[in-house]
Formats: structure tokens, sequence, C-alpha cells
């Protein structure tokens, strides 16, 4: 099951891209996080780069970076008994312009259950964060 949203953000990749992997400040900058931390050592974000997350409404959970490529995007996964939760972050070149497009990928034994349960509270944080990074791109502020 994969939830997605794309977003028109009026800004160049490199400028979204900032907010975007700025993910040690999320917490500040998203209405949709409460907390973020690091469970490895502090320096650049990487592969391999561990989040304990904590939002509103949800359990916290420990995400790693599998896929970090700078300007275009980053991937991270979260396990919890019986799902595998997979979250992308893509930006996508328009002109002078970018395609943000966030998504999450349910899988394993217990992701029909997760998807009954949270996917239209995901789909509505998804569809926030997407807005709130847009703004910050753009120079707007954010939402918090």
């Amino acid at each position: 099951m994969t939830i997605a949203v794309e977003q028109h953000v009026d800004a160049e990749v490199a400028t979204v891209w900032r907010t975007v992997s700025d993910v040690d400040r999320w917490a500040e900058l998203l209405p949709t996080i409460d907390e973020i931390r690091r469970i490895d050592d502090a320096g650049p974000v990487a592969v391999g780069s561990r989040f304990r997350i904590r939002q509103p409404g949800l359990s916290a959970a420990t995400y790693e970076i599998t896929d970090w490529r700078p300007g275009a995007g980053f991937t991270w996964v979260a396990r919890t008994p019986g799902v595998r939760t997979r979250a992308s972050h893509e930006l996508l070149p328009e002109g002078s312009a970018t395609r943000l497009r966030l998504s999450i990928d349910w899988a394993g034994p217990a992701a029909r259950l997760v998807e009954l349960l949270y996917g239209k509270r995901t789909q509505r944080l998804l569809t926030q964060e997407a807005t709130t990074f847009a703004s910050l791109a753009a120079g707007n502020g954010g939402a918090r």
C-alpha cells in the first residue's frame, strides 16, 4: 500500500533540497513532527543515519536512511512487528521550479491493518509536510 502526494514548489531543486535534507531541524520546521533526534553520532546525514521520530497521534518510530541522493531525494525505513514503513522524499526539476513527491509505503503481514488505521491521517500529514516544505523553500516561512 502506497500513499503519495505531489507538490509544485516555486523554487529550484537546490533550494528545496536544503529544506528537505535538514532532517535534524524537522521538529522546528514541520507541524507534523513533534520531536526528531539522531540515534547515532551527529555529522553529515548519509545512508545508515538513524533518527527517532515522534509525530502527533502516532507511536514513536526509528527510521534509518537507506538511500541518500543529495539534490534528488532520500528514503528511510522503519520496522515494527508485522510492518515495514518506507518513506521517500523525491525532488524532480521542472524548469526553475521543483515537483516534490512524498510517499509512504507499508509492507508486511500487518500492512493492511496499518493502512486501515492510519491511511487517512498519513495522507493529511504528507499533504501538510509537502505544503510546508514548499512554503519554506519559496521563502514564505512555515506552518509551524
